[in-house]
């Protein structure tokens, strides 16, 4: 049992924990562009790639933003998200495996 359960955190549940810190780290990088200038706000593939990162990332993020409200302009909370996602990545999920009797 606990190697079918590796085996379905290592192909499938890690990698989309990993395709989501990496849509959550385009998501930052693209907001920061826009902010500072560098990427015009009306150029339609980089509104159309920001609201497929907010409709992944939102529902996630808003039960964190009910706890941990933005603070001026930064917004701690996709940071607390990436690291929760890390902790189960790394520690949490694998830690449960290995406690599987059988």
């Amino acid at each position: 049992m606990q190697g079918l359960l590796w085996a379905i955190f290592s192909y499938f549940i890690s990698p989309i924990l990993s395709l989501l810190q990496l849509v959550i780290l385009v998501y930052i990088v693209l907001s920061w562009l826009l902010v500072f200038g560098v990427i015009p706000r009306f150029n339609p593939t980089t509104r159309g790639l920001m609201s497929f990162c907010e409709a992944i990332i939102n529902p996630l993020v808003r039960p964190i933003r009910k706890i941990i409200p933005p603070i001026g302009n930064f917004d701690f909370s996709l940071f607390v998200l990436i690291l929760v996602i890390g902790f189960l990545q790394g520690y949490a999920i694998p830690t449960l495996i290995s406690l599987v009797p059988f």
